[in-house]
């Protein structure tokens, strides 16, 4: 695994910033992880997390978004 997937995985042992429906939110050096909580369809997801991130106060919207999928965790990575 390349050094970025184990600094994502190895942030998403710290305290999460936040917990939505869908997601559990964390920071990283990279930029903000949304995880995916359950096994849903992609398009829910990707549908819930922009509202999502509102509710716990998160401005995504002018932010690169990318999914990933490390060690069976599914979620987005958003990065400037």
């Amino acid at each position: 695994m390349d050094p970025t997937c184990n600094l994502i995985i190895d942030s998403l042992k710290e305290e999460p910033i936040g917990e939505t429906d869908h997601f559990i939110w964390f920071i990283t050096d990279i930029g903000i992880v949304a995880l995916f909580k359950r096994e849903e369809t992609f398009e829910t997801y990707n549908l819930n997390v922009e509202i999502e991130a509102n509710n716990i106060a998160l401005d995504i919207t002018k932010e690169e978004k990318e999914y990933l999928k490390i060690k069976e965790k599914q979620f987005f990575l958003f990065y400037s």
